[in-house]
């Protein structure tokens, strides 16, 4: 009874502060106060409107989750035009949104969707348990930030600064555009609106090989045609640089460049750099000290998801060790079973 008083206390006020602007200049939550929570977790019990990327396949995109409610009138006065400037935010970052109603009583997400809270790196759900899990004070309009899969902030989405002009800037839509961590693979801001929506959902795992580019280009007039092969032409070359540069690098990021080559080597064979990349595999291939590096790697990756315990990690490690003892993973393994003791 006493847990049900406090929450209603607290809705109460938030409704309260809701019905004079719900807040008075930005409000910042410490960082370091957000619960230490994945994305993975924070989004597992979702019920999702239509496909959804996995964490794993956001690559360097920035997630963002919303979490709103559709009770309270004076918030439905400003939230779409909050909405309106996360749309704006969002459109050319590579920032991808998960947008969750928290509301018990009216499930789905209609909501932000006849808000036009739309674009093709925004995603909905709804979720009354989301709350409590990420660790909120209300389903008010809250937002967190992920890097490395993990929520590193709480802060309130409906909290504002003031524009020299009087107008409110919105704290999610700020920060947003602020960011500077994720990165696009295929995107660039100078192409067109149209093009971008094609490449999105490239940049969020879904296949891209020579197969794929001929559904892709199914529907499009000549100079969107001409636009997506230019695209997907500096993609590749791109690539190729970027696996250029790994070849004077650290082991990992050599078996990083290794394996990018090989994944294109088989997903776009006849083109030019595909048949490049099939040379360099070709060639690493014979490498017996570099195919014992990557071996090792192997070993030390399934090593350190294996382990169960300190005991099993030395004898999972020391397995490296008598292999590949002056390999880079061999030395690795070494410090790892030094950790240990």
């Amino acid at each position: 009874m006493r847990r049900y008083l406090l929450s209603s206390l607290s809705a109460l006020l938030l409704l309260l502060v809701a019905s004079t602007g719900f807040a008075q200049g930005i409000v910042v939550q410490n960082p370091s106060a957000a619960p230490k929570i994945s994305l993975d977790a924070a989004l597992a019990s979702v019920r999702w409107q239509g496909r959804v990327p996995s964490a794993a396949s956001l690559g360097d995109k920035t997630p963002v989750v919303l979490v709103y409610a559709s009770w309270c009138p004076k918030c439905n006065v400003w939230s779409p035009e909050m909405f309106a400037q996360i749309n704006k935010a969002i459109q050319d970052k590579p920032v991808v949104l998960f947008a969750i109603n928290a509301d018990e009583n009216t499930r789905g997400v209609n909501y932000a969707l006849e808000r036009n809270l739309i674009g093709p790196n925004i995603f909905h759900g709804d979720d009354p348990t989301i709350v409590q899990r990420m660790g909120f004070e209300s389903e008010l309009f809250y937002y967190s930030m992920f890097e490395d899969g993990m929520q590193t902030n709480r802060m309130q989405a409906g909290a504002y600064y003031k524009r020299p002009d009087g107008t409110q800037h919105y704290a999610i839509a700020r920060e947003i555009e602020a960011d500077k961590k994720g990165t696009f693979s295929v995107i660039k801001p100078d192409q067109s609106a149209g093009l971008k929506q094609i490449l999105w959902p490239a940049e969020l795992g879904g296949k891209l090989d020579e197969r794929s580019l001929l559904s892709m280009r199914k529907n499009l007039d000549e100079s969107l045609t001409n636009e997506f092969n230019s695209a997907i032409v500096d993609y590749l070359n791109n690539q190729i640089e970027k696996i250029k540069l790994s070849r004077s690098g650290t082991v990992p990021e050599q078996i990083a460049g290794y394996e990018q080559a090989s994944k294109l080597a088989n997903d776009f064979k006849s083109t030019s750099q595909g048949k490049a990349c099939r040379e360099l595999v070709e060639k690493l291939d014979e490498d017996k000290a570099f195919q014992d590096e990557v071996l090792a790697k192997n070993l030390y990756d399934q090593g350190r998801a294996r382990a169960k315990s300190a005991v099993d990690l030395r004898r999972q490690m020391g397995r490296i060790v008598s292999r590949y003892p002056d390999s880079y993973y061999g030395q690795e393994a070494q410090k790892a079973i030094a950790a240990t003791q």
